[in-house]
């Protein structure tokens, strides 16, 4: 256990800075334009990434796994839509997805 010590406070000193080092810096308000489009598109960059990787995983012949990915793409696009929320759009139809191949699969 002592020898992995080092390495779990090396992993966890990371993990705080990488979390809190963007708030240390950025404290005074900027007007900075790549920040701001960052913040603007960084959602709809996320559910890109997670739509391709859910169409890519789905393959040429969807099985059960498959159809379950394609009913919970569809709830996020319709979500999205009605909603306009990121964090609800990838949240909920993900939590579905885990639930129902627990359940059907």
């Amino acid at each position: 256990m002592k020898t992995y010590l080092p390495y779990i406070i090396a992993a966890s000193v990371a993990t705080i800075l990488t979390r809190f080092l963007p708030y240390w810096l950025f404290k005074k308000k900027t007007n900075s334009h790549s920040l701001t489009y960052l913040q603007k598109y960084s959602g709809l960059m996320i559910m890109a990434i997670l739509i391709i990787y859910s169409l890519k995983a789905i393959g040429f012949m969807p099985n059960r796994n498959g159809l379950l990915m394609i009913v919970c793409l569809l709830l996020t696009f319709i979500l999205h839509q009605l909603k306009h929320n990121f964090l609800l759009s990838i949240t909920l139809p993900t939590v579905l997805y885990m639930v129902l191949i627990r359940v059907i699969i």
